[in-house]
């Protein structure tokens, strides 16, 4: 960058030098550069899977890891380039190579304040099948190439990755709802909820942005609505889209 010497700029406390100028616009270029580099470089999408803890590679060899992959692939324990799994409880299927759940009487979500009818005929609509089956122990996370694999992940308690034990989802976040459509028909909630078009803290997007479209073109609430399956760099906060110091996550869409 270029610095024009200034001709006795005036300030507050006399003259500015051009010393003091320059330093000045340096530091405010770190300030503007920080900021910048906070808003834009944690949690941006698909930031890539290779060792991230969906990368089933780093399990350890001991235990119940059976299904490694012998090419160490990636990819492989969830898409396959040809013969996806097809299944009619799919209604997204980005070349699917993991055998899935294909329960349909999940229990939703219920309370006070949200309505679990709101829910659509399926509460695993779009992606979240997919997370499901793996999450919900009833299949082997190693499981995929038409191999069975062994490492379930059971338990549905703190500090697991399990969840949904026995097809029930009545005590985790609710999924599978319309994020407009709940404006118009909930128990209250509205008032607590951010509008679906409020520019999230992560990247000035809607809260649309995280939907999943359905086939009526509503922007549907899923486990992907919150989590970036593809992102090792926000392991350790669970691939959320957003921070949770001061709860920043949440207020992306909670207004409290």
């Amino acid at each position: 960058m270029l610095f024009h010497e200034p001709q006795n700029i005036p300030s507050i406390g006399g003259k500015l030098s051009m010393k003091k100028m320059t330093i000045m616009t340096a530091l405010l270029g770190l300030t503007i550069g920080a900021s910048t580099a906070l808003a834009t470089t944690y949690a941006l999408p698909g930031k890539g899977v290779v060792l991230s803890k969906h990368d089933m590679n780093q399990l350890p060899e001991a235990g119940t890891m059976t299904g490694r992959d012998s090419q160490g692939r990636v990819c492989a324990f969830c898409h396959t380039p040809h013969h996806k799994l097809e299944s009619n409880a799919l209604d997204y299927n980005p070349l699917w190579s993991h055998q899935i759940n294909i329960d349909t009487n999940f229990i939703a979500y219920d309370s006070v304040t949200f309505d679990s009818n709101l829910a659509s005929g399926d509460p695993l609509v779009g992606p979240s099948r997919l997370c499901m089956s793996c999450h919900d122990g009833s299949i082997a996370v190693d499981q995929h190439y038409g191999m069975a694999g062994n490492a379930t992940r059971s338990g549905d308690t703190w500090n697991e990755i399990a969840i949904g034990k026995n097809s029930d989802l009545s005590n985790d976040h609710p999924i599978g709802f319309s994020l407009v459509g709940i404006n118009d028909r909930d128990k209250g909630i509205r008032a607590t909820l951010q509008s679906a078009n409020n520019p999230l803290l992560m990247n000035a997007v809607p809260i649309t942005y995280l939907g999943y479209k359905d086939v009526n073109g509503d922007s549907i609430m899923t486990c992907a609505s919150c989590h970036d399956v593809h992102n090792k760099d926000n392991v350790d906060t669970a691939f959320l889209y957003e921070q949770q110091s001061g709860s920043q996550f949440c207020l992306m869409c909670h207004d409290k």
